[in-house]
């Protein structure tokens, strides 16, 4: 059976200190999370997975400094360096009003305003402020910017998108 899928919420870069504390790029947009977690998994590719308690955290210049329980110096805080922390579905932060993870968006259906099948959301592109959504359609591939005016129905639910997209985008 396949395990389901975890999600990445900071990647380890370096040690910090000489306690076994290491530094991480957030990689979520809600850092408050780590006051709720306990137990996490750490994964890279290529390696097995390591199921760490986090003992403490706090913010540092941009980053998250981490202590694992058991991690109490600097070699078994080095082998940690290129880690990403990830989360199970269960303690992911309800995104606020009118967002959405990526994860839910990829598999939407996109359909204009009279119901005809547009293509299917197969990635998610970019950055905040400027997501770009690869369509599969008829024609191949199309990049779709993720704007609020050319989706005004999002249902994540039920997987469907409504597009009202401008004249031309498509050809292009």
């Amino acid at each position: 059976m396949q395990q389901p899928p975890r999600f990445s919420v900071a990647r380890i870069v370096k040690t910090q200190g000489k306690c076994g504390e290491v530094a991480a790029d957030i990689l979520t947009d809600f850092p408050e999370r780590f006051r709720h977690l306990d137990a996490v998994v750490l994964q890279m590719p290529g390696q097995p997975a390591l199921e760490l308690v986090l003992e403490n955290h706090w913010f540092h210049k941009r980053r998250v400094i981490l202590k694992f329980t058991g991690i109490d110096a600097i070699t078994p805080a080095q082998r940690l360096v290129g880690y990403e922390v990830t989360i199970d579905h269960s303690q992911l932060v309800e995104p606020p009003p009118g967002s959405y993870y990526q994860h839910d968006l990829v598999g939407c259906s996109i359909e204009d305003r009279r119901g005809l099948l547009r293509g299917h959301v197969v990635e998610v592109l970019g950055a905040p402020g400027n997501f770009l959504l690869k369509v599969s359609c008829e024609r191949g591939e199309v990049l779709v910017p993720f704007v609020e005016s050319y989706f005004p129905r999002i249902d994540v639910q039920s997987k469907v998108l409504v597009c009202d997209l401008p004249e031309g985008l498509e050809d292009l």
